[in-house]
């Protein structure tokens, strides 16, 4: 049974893969808390299995071989921790885009692509959230169908951008003007996460081309454009899919009800259904009239659930049945 700690657990991410620890009754022997600097951890204790731990600041020397770390902070922070951590024989599952697209760290959701790890890693990296939900509605399709290409345009929640973002967008739902630096969030639709690049792509787009394509281990193409709006939690994608040869919606819905992590709807289910949820819900999948190897659906998932904190959780019991995992872990 290994030590396991979250790293910026006083975040609304840190704080759900908490919550899911304990929902999930994951073997901790020790629990550790941490912050990634002093204005976070300051006086501060989390409750963790009946227990109040004190928020510590995270550092290599507090770490034992063997720990479980769930990384929630942002890249640029996790740049600085986790290389320490892991020299000093932690077992880290990041939530953060620092290390996604690094050959050499596997890119894991644990229901599409389980087989890549070993049970030696010491770094594995957690997905965007949007790629999570877009994955696990993708991969039962292309098990039975030639996929030549996707095109996803997604409609994410406030919760996506932190604590923050929700705090801003309470704000501005009584009436206040947006704070500086803040966009619009209510009654707008923000159609760039993040600065677009030189190529015109915002960065929350790239991650999702890029992420699919090495979680899946496909060369299609997939066209995505992201964008906020004023929702708390749950991110939405509208999903169209180009299969090499017909694909009657009928036979794709059982393929996708018939998948683990998956619900298939059919009655127009939004965010305020699947707030609080662990599933990926697909509604409406259907056949573009006219050419029937083209599907259209819609991929909804708690973006802090499923998103992130869950997967990341589901990483660490997928490693601790794997028989090549170092004894400490067991």
């Amino acid at each position: 049974m290994p030590d396991a700690g979250v790293v910026g657990v006083t975040g609304l991410v840190g704080r759900t893969m908490m919550e899911i620890l304990q929902e999930r009754s994951f073997p901790v022997e020790r629990f550790l808390a941490f912050a990634s600097d002093a204005s976070a951890s300051e006086g501060r204790s989390v409750p963790f299995n009946g227990r109040d731990y004190p928020v510590q600041i995270i550092s290599p020397g507090s770490i034992s071989k063997g720990t479980v770390l769930f990384g929630a902070t942002s890249a640029d922070v996790a740049r600085e921790w986790i290389p320490g951590c892991v020299s000093a024989g932690a077992v880290v599952i990041d939530n953060s885009s620092a290390y996604r697209m690094d050959p050499a760290v596997p890119l894991v959701v644990p229901e599409v692509n389980s087989g890549v790890l070993t049970g030696r890693e010491s770094l594995i990296a957690n997905p965007n959230c949007s790629t999570i939900q877009l994955v696990l509605a993708l991969a039962p399709l292309a098990a039975s169908r030639k996929i030549l290409w996707v095109s996803v345009a997604t409609y994410q929640s406030v919760s996506g951008a932190g604590t923050p973002a929700l705090e801003e967008l309470r704000r501005q739902i009584s009436g206040a003007a947006p704070t500086e630096g803040n966009p619009a969030f209510s009654g707008n639709v923000v159609t760039s996460i993040g600065p677009p690049s030189g190529d015109g792509y915002c960065g929350e787009e790239t991650k999702l081309m890029m992420e699919t394509s090495r979680i899946m281990g496909t060369d299609f193409p997939v066209y995505a454009s992201t964008a906020r709006v004023p929702v708390r939690v749950g991110h939405t994608e509208a999903v169209t899919v180009k299969f090499a040869s017909p694909f009657p919606a009928a036979e794709a819905a059982a393929a996708l009800a018939a998948s683990p992590g998956v619900t298939v709807s059919a009655s127009g289910v939004g965010p305020v259904d699947v707030e609080g949820t662990d599933e990926v819900f697909v509604d409406r999948v259907r056949n573009f009239p006219g050419d029937p190897s083209v599907l259209q659906m819609w991929v909804m998932a708690d973006n802090v659930r499923k998103g992130a904190a869950l997967n990341a959780v589901q990483i660490a019991e997928l490693l601790l049945k794997l028989p090549a995992a170092p004894p400490s872990l067991l």
